[in-house]
């Protein structure tokens, strides 16, 4: 009996092993060639999106968080100051969209609680930790409002109506990160491009206020960098856009 490859032959062995059949492999191998090449040009045919970039010259005009241009001895502003946690502070809503601006020297916690008339707690506009400078929207009922405030450094709270202010002439720009209240701008369209640069567990949200209590139009939401322009018709008369970046943000609003 002849060996092979140190056991016996058996010729049953040849018939149980498999012919190679190369014209199915062949076959294959030119599927596998038209599914890569699809592929490839699914990812290649599409235009590589823009890179969201700021001009360099631009990071001089790199800005705080945006005050309405309301004169200091304005009806207009309501302003307090101090330099410890202070409570029971009164601020008078006028049932419209109003405007806080909070700065804060701080070096742990500066909060601000504003309650009710009944003394609830309505909302918790400004929880932040160390150096502030923040302008959000006040949108309560018309009333009073007592504020607490906790704080370990020099602090002014402002409490603005916009109601009076002119509208901002287009075109407008501003490059800012953070929470900033913009406007008011005129209606009834507007073109509208926005560059957000932000990373990991950054987000960007931007809203749109008629400058009543109705809750505000969603925008954008994102949370990774874009660089977008949006036309925006059938505005309302007046309107302020809502920006919330903890990144890099600039907004231009044109006609």
């Amino acid at each position: 009996m002849t060996m092979r490859k140190g056991r016996p032959y058996d010729p049953a062995w040849d018939l149980w092993r498999p012919q190679r059949r190369w014209t199915g492999v062949v076959a294959s191998a030119i599927v596998c060639s038209i599914f890569l090449g699809v592929v490839a040009f699914h990812y290649t045919s599409k235009p590589t999106p823009p890179v969201a970039t700021i001009a360099p010259g631009a990071q001089s005009q790199l800005k705080g968080a945006y005050f309405p241009p309301v004169a200091p001895n304005s009806k207009d502003i309501q302003r307090v100051s101090g330099t410890k946690s202070t409570s029971a502070i009164n601020f008078t809503t006028t049932g419209k969209l109003m405007i806080w601006y909070f700065q804060c020297a701080c070096r742990a916690n500066f909060g601000v609680l504003v309650h009710d008339s009944k003394g609830a707690v309505l909302d918790v506009p400004a929880n932040q930790v160390g150096r502030t400078v923040i302008s959000m929207p006040a949108r309560y009922p018309q009333g009073k409002l007592s504020v607490n405030v906790i704080a370990d450094g020099q602090w002014t709270i402002s409490l603005i109506d916009p109601t009076n202010l002119p509208s901002l002439p287009l075109p407008y720009e501003y490059l800012s990160g953070g929470l900033s209240v913009l406007g008011p701008f005129s209606g009834p369209s507007a073109q509208l491009s926005t560059v957000f640069l932000g990373g990991v567990g950054k987000h960007f949200v931007m809203t749109i206020s008629d400058g009543t209590l109705y809750k505000p139009m969603l925008l954008y939401y994102e949370s990774q960098t874009f660089d977008r322009p949006m036309n925006l018709p059938k505005l309302p008369p007046r309107y302020w856009l809502i920006i919330n970046g903890n990144g890099l943000w600039q907004v231009k609003v044109k006609k």
